[in-house]
Formats: structure tokens, sequence, C-alpha cells
């Protein structure tokens, strides 16, 4: 199966940039009872959620899906799921059951089993509702990371994914053409116009 380590959360860069967003927090004795989202750190987590949900589609366009290796834990992540999840359909997925309390209880104990195994396990991460289409505002919903694995794991073994195979993950949108002869009366083909020649009701006699 092909690896694919690109698919960590961890550009060191970025990580550098919210360990000092991070302290500077700290430093301003900011607590969970009055803490107010940091503009900053918003920025860097849509940022590389955006990055890794780019990076992961053009990974599907370009490698056969069902060879992928998400993590060292895709096996245990795959039973597990098909353990705990044996009747969720996954090429269409219902954003309302998703995010149901039953289902996301479900899910944060599902999570927790991975909590010391896969890096940042609950790193928000963008999922695709239909595996058929792309990423949108319309396709997508937020789930932590190992909940995104467990998913796209199972899309991938699957084979749910290969619709996506050989495409363009950046496709341009086709120009429109204008047509000269809009606004204009079609013209009856040649075709048209023998049939009407041969139709004896058609043709006028000939005058006397």
């Amino acid at each position: 199966m092909t690896s694919i380590s690109i698919l960590s959360p961890n550009p060191a860069a970025t990580e550098e940039q919210v360990a000092f967003r991070k302290k500077e927090l700290a430093k301003a004795n900011l607590d969970s009872a009055n803490y107010v989202n940091d503009a900053g750190v918003e920025q860097l987590w849509a940022e590389k959620a955006f990055r890794h949900a780019t990076v992961y589609f053009k990974l599907i366009c370009s490698i056969n899906c069902t060879k992928l290796k998400l993590s060292k834990y895709d096996d245990e992540l795959y039973q597990q799921f098909l353990m705990s999840f044996p009747r969720v359909k996954i090429d269409v997925i219902d954003e309302d059951k998703l995010k149901s309390v039953a289902a996301k209880r479900r899910w944060r104990t599902f999570c927790h089993l991975f909590e010391h195994h896969v890096e940042e396990y609950n790193f928000g991460t963008l999922l695709r509702l239909d595996c058929k289409e792309g990423y949108s505002e319309t396709n997508t919903t937020l789930v932590p990371r190992v909940q995104f694995l467990a998913i796209e794991i199972a899309r991938n073994r699957q084979g749910l994914n290969m619709c996506h195979f050989g495409k363009d993950p950046n496709p341009k949108p086709v120009p429109e053409v204008a047509d000269d002869n809009e606004g204009q009366e079609p013209e009856e083909s040649s075709d048209k116009v023998e049939d009407k020649c041969k139709d004896p009701e058609k043709v006028e006699p000939p005058s006397a």
C-alpha cells in the first residue's frame, strides 16, 4: 500500500505559530470561562484544514484509493469502525444524523480509543458528505481527525472514492460560447425541404 505521511496535520512552521499563539494566551492569563476565540488561531486552523483537504482530494484523484494508507493504524481504525458503526451509510452522509446527540456520544467513545495512537486525534478536519463530490461549502462538514480517517479509510477500501481517480482536482470552468444564431429562426434542413417536395399534398399544383 502507498503510505501517505503528507496527510499529517503538523507542518513545522504552522505548529510553531500555533505554539506561539498558545504562549501568548497563557501570558494573558485567559481561562476557559472567559476565553474568546482568537482570530489568529482560527485563521491558522482554517489554513491548515483547507490545506489538508486540498492535499487529500488531489491524492484520491491521482492514486488508486484502495491502496492508500492514511495512517499507521488504518487496519485498526477500519475494523473498529465496522464493529462500532456496522449500519452507517458512508457514501452519502446525513449530517443531521452524524451530529445527533446519540451519534456524537458513540463517535466520542470511538475517538477516545485512538487518543494515544493517532496524532492530534481530535483536530478539526473537513469531511465530504457525498463521496462522489469534491470539497465545497454545501458538501463539507467539520469532524475530529479520527472520525475523518475512519470514514475515508472505509470509503477507500470499499472503492467509493474511485470515481475521482483520473479526474482533474482543480477543473477550470468552461467559458460560455455566445450563440451567433440567437434570436434567429432556425433554417429548415435540406432533408425537410426535399420531403416537402416529395409530398404531393405539400406541392402546389401547376397553374392551368
